[in-house]
C-alpha cells in the first residue's frame, strides 16, 4: 500500500472537506482520518468527566477571567 499526503492551499470548510472525500473516495482512492483519539488524549477526557462528576470543575466566567489575565487584556 502506497500513502501519499494532499495538502490543502488554503482552509476547507467542513462541506468543502466531506465534498473532497466523497470525490477521492469516488474514484477509489481510500481516505485516512487522522482524527482518532491517542491514547493520551482518551486518558485527559476520562479524567475530565471524572472530575466534573465530582463536581470540580471552573465556572465559564472563571476561565474566561483567567485566560484574559493571561493574555493582558
Amino acid at each position: 500500500m502506497n500513502t501519499h499526503t494532499i495538502q490543502f492551499k488554503k482552509a476547507l470548510s467542513f462541506e468543502q472537506y466531506q465534498m473532497a472525500v466523497r470525490v477521492l473516495e469516488a474514484i477509489g482512492l481510500e481516505v485516512y482520518d487522522e482524527t482518532r483519539l491517542t491514547e493520551k488524549q482518551k486518558e485527559n477526557i476520562l479524567r475530565g468527566i471524572k472530575q466534573a462528576e465530582k463536581g470540580e470543575t471552573k465556572s465559564y466566567l472563571e476561565v474566561r477571567e483567567k485566560a484574559r489575565k493571561i493574555c493582558g487584556v
